[in-house]
């Protein structure tokens, strides 16, 4: 090996020991899906579950930054509470990001079909709802955090 591999190669091993100092498990991406320690990210479509030894944990995560927070605590067999406190803001999330789509096609619909007063509310709807689906997003990568 030359210097810089060498040098590399330290780089990343003290890394990944500042990593573990601090209780974070670094991702590592396998043919099932992301494992991190003995816990399993398997990607289903948009959304993402977490399992150990092949039970499913948590189920239809959205938020990429939720999952990988959960798998570290879940590896750690740390803060359960936290744990349930990000997939409930990431499941609350997933359903104002829902309904903010199907409010707003209403709208579309409403002003296609020339009903102003239906695409108005409908507007207003999509906005009270998007305005959420920000907020809880904003909470849940908050909470995430390392």
């Amino acid at each position: 090996m030359n210097d810089v591999s060498k040098r590399f190669e330290q780089l990343v091993k003290s890394t990944y020991k500042k990593f573990a100092e601090k209780g974070t498990i670094l991702p590592v991406k396998t043919d099932q899906g992301i494992q991190v320690g003995d816990v399993l990210i398997r990607s289903d479509g948009p959304y993402k579950d977490i399992e150990v030894e092949g039970q499913v944990l948590y189920q239809g995560i959205s938020l990429n930054a939720v999952a990988i927070r959960i798998a570290n605590l879940v590896a750690w067999d740390k803060d359960k509470k936290l744990c349930e406190e990000l997939y409930r803001l990431d499941t609350a999330y997933s359903r104002y990001f829902t309904d903010s789509k199907i409010f707003l096609d209403m709208f579309h619909r409403a002003q296609a079909a020339e009903n102003w007063d239906r695409a108005e509310i409908m507007w207003i709807r999509y906005e009270d709802v998007k305005d959420r689906a920000i907020n809880t997003k904003s909470r849940a990568e908050e909470l995430a955090e390392f």
